[in-house]
């Protein structure tokens, strides 16, 4: 009968002992389960501080904003100023070199208006002397280059030789031709055209009419052929002649 008491008093004992630890199992998943990440950081930071060590902060999922926020990953080939490595030691964290792309150059800038069937052609391409510039249809102002030669102002593109073509009813198809020397010098001869060609010396307002006859320009005069404008640019060449 004692040996049967023992018995069921060590059953007992071993029931107790099994629900006690099966009891302290069960607290430990829940206790496991409890464990979130911030729990889990807030205690090894307290661990280190009691032991004196630096703990490194867990690896993020992926990275972050300024805000802790996930954002999605920076493509490859850029930069952005919120990718950063662990910092060394020193407090500081630094940019990934790894997604840093050269910058690009900024676009080019589209060409200026052009006013159509206006330009000046040279078919063989000699020095270049000065400048013709207009702002009567392109207030960013038309250029038309002046080149050693003979040059035709015309309304119509001749069919050879050097012209420069101006699409405007007060220009007359053989108004005016332009003949320019290596040295800058400038003469206008005007074709008996139906408006007319004048010029405007520099500094004054009086106008010099041409009318079939001869003149020569120089730097700062605006020359008129029929209701267009030019300001004459001479280019002072010295000894790059």
């Amino acid at each position: 009968m004692d040996n049967e008491k023992n018995i069921d008093f060590e059953d007992a004992g071993k029931s107790e002992e099994n629900e006690f630890q099966s009891g302290t199992a069960s607290r430990a998943r829940n206790r496991t389960v409890m464990l979130t990440p911030e729990i889990t950081g807030e205690v090894r930071a307290r661990l280190a501080q009691d032991l004196g060590h630096s703990v490194e902060p867990p690896a993020q999922t992926g990275p972050v904003n300024s805000g802790g926020i996930p954002r999605s990953p920076t493509p490859a080939g850029s930069y952005s100023a919120n990718s950063v490595v662990p910092d060394a030691g020193d407090g500081f964290q630094r940019p990934t070199t790894n997604n840093y792309a050269a910058p690009q150059p900024a676009a080019a800038q589209q060409p200026k208006s052009v006013v159509p069937g206006e330009g000046v052609v040279w078919t063989k391409e000699s020095p270049i002397v000065g400048f013709l510039v207009s702002y009567d249809k392109d207030p960013n102002g038309q250029v038309f280059e002046l080149r050693n030669g003979r040059l035709i102002v015309t309304s119509e593109a001749p069919g050879t030789g050097n012209f420069i073509v101006l699409n405007d009813e007060s220009v007359s198809p053989m108004h005016a031709i332009l003949r320019i020397s290596g040295d800058g010098n400038l003469q206008v001869l005007d074709q008996l055209s139906e408006f007319g060609t004048r010029i405007k010396r520099a500094n004054s307002e009086e106008e010099e009419e041409l009318s079939g006859d001869k003149s020569t320009l120089a730097h700062g005069d605006c020359i008129k052929f029929g209701n267009r404008s030019f300001y004459v640019c001479v280019v002072p060449r010295g000894d790059h002649e």
